[in-house]
């Protein structure tokens, strides 16, 4: 394991400022209730926007793994960011629907 960081829900900065990544990964979005498939379109230190087919309600809680590959991190291996969060924003987007995701928790796996 690489390390652990945690945030707090409570936080109050603005992670809308946040520097944002345009990182285009697959990742799997577990809610209480069902699994959606996704694509990352950008990712910044409190959130994350996927694009996916379904309709997620705002409020939801979910859980998600990104696999984080050697070329974008530049180390021998790739590691795992294992999050949950919660959707604060759903939208329709062309053929599909931008969904926002607040960060509450992660955490780091070296693979």
């Amino acid at each position: 394991m690489l390390g652990t960081k945690t945030m707090s829900a409570g936080h109050q900065f603005d992670f809308r400022n946040s520097v944002r990544f345009p990182l285009h990964l697959q990742v799997t979005l577990k809610t209480p209730t069902a699994e959606y498939r996704a694509r990352t379109t950008d990712i910044s230190a409190g959130g994350i926007l996927f694009h996916t087919d379904i309709d997620i309600d705002v409020g939801s809680p979910v859980e998600f793994t990104i696999e984080m590959p050697v070329e974008v991190l530049d180390t021998s291996r790739p590691v795992q960011v294992i999050c949950a969060g919660r959707v604060v924003r759903c939208s329709e987007e062309g053929a599909g629907r931008s969904v926002a995701v607040v960060i509450d928790e992660y955490h780091f796996e070296r693979l």
